[in-house]
């Protein structure tokens, strides 16, 4: 009976003793106090940087007016829009519906530039990585795009001279080959413009078969049309000479006097 009782009390086993710890308890008021405490703090340790920032954007639209003004003053002083006006940039200025001078567009591009470079200095202080590579990378286009203004501007003169010199020479359709002379240059200038930007190599190679074929389209009309009358005096002309050619007599041997008169031998002649 002990035995059996001991197995009884053996086999059956207390229930371990669970702890159960209270979760700590935060009312609304104590959440939003140390929300903004903890804003607060973030904010007056980068006031610094900030302040640092706004001086920086102040200073650079500041200096950069300053030294715009001054470009555009001696630019006009060494009489650039004079030039600009001779080299066809004036006009292409209007063109592009650019109101601006070419001393006001160099200045306005000098200006921007440096507000650029104070904007970078600016984002780089306040720790903004992203809109410091974005400024970076438009700093690092803005030159490539400088040249390819130029390069336009280029082209669009020798265009102008093209079409000048073979318009002016006296030949049928003038005009309209001083056109196609005018549109193949400037097309170049824009394909050089687009390459110097970093265009795609295919969109250039589809843009420069384009030129090449409405050239091409643009000739065949031109002499199509304009030399029709031409065309078809020249091969009235050299169907007769055919025809005269092959309705002719065989030529007789010839001989020429002293004065140099050709005359025929007779057939007696011949025979001795």
């Amino acid at each position: 009976m002990q035995r059996l009782l001991g197995g009884l009390v053996g086999t059956v086993r207390p229930k371990e003793e669970r702890v159960h710890m209270p979760a700590p308890v935060t009312d609304l008021g104590t959440a939003l106090i140390t929300g903004v405490t903890a804003g607060l703090v973030t904010l007056i340790a980068a006031l610094p940087a900030i302040l640092g920032a706004i001086v920086l954007l102040v200073l650079g639209w500041i200096i950069a007016g300053i030294v715009g003004g001054l470009i555009a003053r001696g630019l006009r002083a060494i009489k650039v829009d004079a030039m600009a006006d001779r080299a066809g940039v004036t006009a292409f200025l209007r063109r592009a519906q650019v109101k601006a001078d070419a001393a006001g567009v160099i200045a306005g591009v000098a200006k921007w530039y440096i507000r650029l470079i104070f904007v970078l200095m600016a984002a780089n202080a306040v720790g903004l990585t992203a809109v410091s590579t974005v400024v970076n990378q438009v700093l690092g286009f803005i030159p490539n795009l400088i040249v390819a203004v130029f390069i336009l501007a280029a082209f669009s003169w020798l265009a102008s001279l093209a079409r000048n010199v073979v318009s002016g020479v006296s030949m049928p359709n003038a005009k309209t080959l001083g056109m196609l002379a005018y549109g193949a240059t400037f097309g170049f200038g824009v394909i050089a413009a687009a390459t110097q930007i970093g265009v795609a190599a295919p969109l250039v190679e589809v843009l420069f078969a384009g030129i090449v074929l409405g050239l091409a389209l643009a000739f065949g009309l031109a002499f199509g049309l304009g030399g029709r009358d031409e065309a078809a005096q020249m091969w009235r002309g050299l169907r007769g000479s055919v025809r005269e050619v092959a309705s002719s007599p065989a030529p007789t041997p010839m001989e020429r006097h002293g004065d140099g008169r050709p005359f025929e031998r007779s057939e007696a002649s011949l025979r001795r």
